[in-house]
């Protein structure tokens, strides 16, 4: 990223928007989602070459957390992330949904903002495959792109070009060489995916006539309640709004 709102292109030209704010939404829980998490995030941010920066939820200040009324703190400061962003990335994995996830998710619907879905789990929900991996009560709504991963069969597939010499059994330490290579490769590989969805919703339009964009933004100051609007005050939503404008992303 230059310093005159510019993003520096993989072939060195410079391209006009962003840096793109991104709310990751998803399981915060374990620690193969807690690392995963800073994994895609340092991928997209590198891949992209900054265009594309990634909040994770998991990154607050500990300090903050000494709060009297941490439930509506931790549930507030994280929807002021939502509004703020400039797209959601949803990690929709799981046999069933994480519900933090689908509400932070419903309220980028309702605000119109682009989102992105990501779903690198090859289980499903449901019997019948027509129904799809999860609840269709989150599924087509507008300005949103979604990405389905096998991840097993992309870890497969990295991982038998790394590991050429399987027969070798003392060679421990180059199987776990492999194995590392795969996981770089392997992230790389989703974040690609997901730097490319970026950029196909970045292109589209809100759902809302133009006199409704901002009146939405303005409303989920009060609907969300708690002490919600207090936190998100008129001015701090002013700036948000005016970012999101010229980003191209209100």
């Amino acid at each position: 990223m230059t310093g005159n709102g510019f993003v520096r292109s993989n072939n060195g030209t410079l391209e006009a928007g962003g840096p793109y704010s991104i709310y990751s939404a998803g399981g915060l829980f374990t620690q193969d989602e807690l690392a995963t998490n800073v994994m895609i995030k340092e991928a997209v941010w590198r891949l992209s070459s900054g265009k594309f920066q990634i909040f994770l939820p998991q990154s607050r200040e500990i300090q903050e957390l000494d709060q009297s009324n941490i439930e509506a703190f931790i549930r507030n400061t994280d929807l002021v992330e939502v509004v703020k962003a400039d797209i959601l990335l949803a990690r929709f994995d799981g046999l069933q949904l994480d519900s933090g996830t689908v509400v932070e998710y419903m309220l980028a619907k309702f605000l119109g903002k682009p989102t992105v879905i990501l779903r690198s789990d090859l289980r499903s929900a449901f019997s019948l495959p027509a129904c799809g991996p999860y609840n269709l009560m989150v599924k087509n709504w507008p300005r949103t792109v979604s990405i389905h991963l096998n991840s097993y069969m992309i870890w497969a597939e990295l991982f038998a070009e790394e590991h050429q010499d399987p027969g070798n059994s003392e060679a421990l330490q180059e199987l776990m060489n492999a194995e590392l290579g795969t996981l770089q490769k392997s992230v790389d590989e989703v974040a690609k995916k997901v730097i490319a969805a970026l950029e196909t919703v970045i292109k589209m339009k809100s759902p809302y006539p133009p006199a409704y964009q901002e009146v939405v933004y303005q409303a989920s100051r009060h609907c969300i309640g708690s002490g919600f609007d207090e936190l998100l005050t008129t001015r701090a939503l002013d700036e948000i709004l005016q970012r999101l404008r010229k980003n191209g992303t209100l």
